[in-house]
């Protein structure tokens, strides 16, 4: 027979208090109940754990006294479950990632619908975006500055997982208002790949190569212009002033200024867009928000 803790309670509060009416005031029992509950747990026991006298006094049996001090503990430790079981989780937040001077996609991804996904249940989980700059995207999560990556390509590093999402996007050539292509609203991948376009060299290569049009021609033949631009909009400003140009996501072309033009790559493969996070993270929440990037539609709103 299964042991009640709550008839355990009651013979710990008789045995402190020695004397049957005593203890059933202090447990809001009457005395009567209180021997039956006593008795009935004498029977799960299967020993004797108080000799009754008259006027309510009794006396603790040996067997009594050894499951006495069994029991404290485990009431206590069953006390500390309940209490623990009862408080309210503590908040914590979920630091989502993305390449720097990108956020307002992720904005248009609905943060908030994210963040209702993993709410559901995990209601102490709250997320955060954080800016990653571009030489940092390998390296962010195995650091534990982020929780989950949000990028245009996988992290290529053993200690962390890349999943390609459903969402994707085409790429968009960008060059300044007084380029010579300024005019021109489309013109062929393949004829734009032979500008000298802008990259970062510290930046990870997966990331790096698809906006320098790697898989449109060799690296051999790539006419690259090293800057040091950890963010977007660094980079945005130096096509704004060089005679290079730059390739980004087609959803940043509302975003330029007045000092940029947008021209449309025919036949460029599209951009897939990658959640990643720590191998060795195996909080729930956490794969919760990366299943909630992975229901994600196939096109930015």
């Amino acid at each position: 027979m299964d042991l009640d803790l709550g008839l355990v309670a009651n013979f710990l509060v008789l045995v402190q208090e020695r004397h049957y009416g005593r203890a059933a005031v202090r447990l809001h029992l009457t005395s009567s109940a209180l021997t039956k509950r006593i008795q009935r747990l004498e029977g799960q026991v299967g020993v004797t754990l108080v000799e009754r006298g008259p006027a309510g006094v009794f006396a603790v049996t040996s067997a009594g006294r050894r499951f006495a001090t069994a029991a404290e503990p485990l009431i206590a430790q069953a006390n500390a479950a309940r209490e623990r079981a009862r408080a309210a989780p503590a908040r914590y937040t979920l630091r989502v990632g993305v390449p720097a001077g990108i956020g307002a996609l992720l904005r248009r991804t609905d943060m908030t619908g994210l963040a209702r996904e993993v709410r559901r249940n995990f209601p102490e989980a709250r997320l955060v975006s954080r800016d990653v700059p571009f030489p940092a995207l390998t390296r962010c999560l195995p650091e534990h500055r982020v929780d989950v990556l949000w990028t245009t390509a996988p992290v290529r590093h053993p200690d962390v997982d890349s999943y390609p999402l459903t969402m994707t996007t085409e790429r968009i050539g960008v060059v300044g208002a007084r380029h010579p292509l300024a005019g021109a609203e489309a013109m062929n991948v393949e004829d734009f790949s032979e500008q000298p376009i802008l990259y970062n060299p510290a930046g990870a290569d997966e990331w790096m190569s698809q906006f320098w049009l790697g898989d449109v021609r060799p690296r051999r033949e790539a006419r690259l212009v090293e800057i040091d631009a950890g963010d977007l909009t660094h980079v945005l400003r130096q096509t704004a002033d060089e005679t290079a140009v730059m390739t980004t996501v087609a959803e940043m072309a509302p975003l330029l200024g007045s000092d940029l033009r947008a021209v449309t790559l025919t036949g460029a493969a599209p951009v897939v867009f990658h959640a990643a996070r720590r191998r060795a993270d195996r909080r729930g929440a956490v794969h919760a928000l990366v299943e909630a990037f992975q229901a994600l539609g196939p096109r930015l709103p």
